[in-house]
């Protein structure tokens, strides 16, 4: 392999890291809005209790403990760490999507159905590992099995649509330019 063909491999990958990156955010906002709409409304707490809880590690229970009692509270500091850890989970895993994808060559129908299952695998690594290890295994439960999978298929569902309507965007090779 020659050294423009490697430079050439390397600009792609990184391309597609970025991108995915950057798509695993946007999903990763699409799941926070639903989760923060269910908060407020069926579920009876605070409409920023999504953001307490995944900071709740780092900052402690008290702002997720607040919200979930007043619905209508707010406190800078939580919020803004629940929602920086909540978007670097968010690249990462729209990283790994985004390589997923480039490998299997996925594209339209079968790039959304394939998002879809990988939002539902999202959702058993982060119960059953992630979410155990930072001592936080029972959200699921405070936030009821169907909600948190429609959080996940709605993550999985729009890393899909950006596969299927952006396919440049994990292309294997470049396009040759005149």
């Amino acid at each position: 392999m020659s050294a423009i063909a490697r430079n050439t491999r390397n600009i792609v990958t990184v391309h597609t890291v970025i991108a995915g990156a950057i798509a695993g955010m946007v999903a990763g906002a699409v799941m926070a809005m639903y989760a923060m709409l269910a908060s407020v409304t069926f579920l009876h707490q605070g409409f920023f209790t999504p953001l307490y809880g995944i900071a709740s590690p780092i900052v402690g229970t008290g702002a997720k403990a607040t919200s979930m009692q007043q619905g209508v509270y707010f406190s800078l500091g939580p919020a803004l760490v629940g929602l920086i850890v909540h978007m670097m989970w968010s690249a990462v895993y729209g990283v790994i999507f985004a390589l997923i994808a480039r490998a299997a060559r996925l594209r339209g129908v079968q790039a959304i159905v394939v998002g879809l299952v990988y939002g539902l695998a999202v959702q058993v690594v982060m119960s059953v590992i992630v979410l155990p290890l930072v001592g936080q295994g029972g959200i699921v439960g405070e936030i009821g099995l169907p909600s948190f999978t429609v959080e996940h298929l709605l993550f999985g569902l729009t890393l899909g649509l950006w596969v299927a309507l952006r396919p440049q965007d994990i292309a294997s090779d470049v396009p040759a330019t005149a």
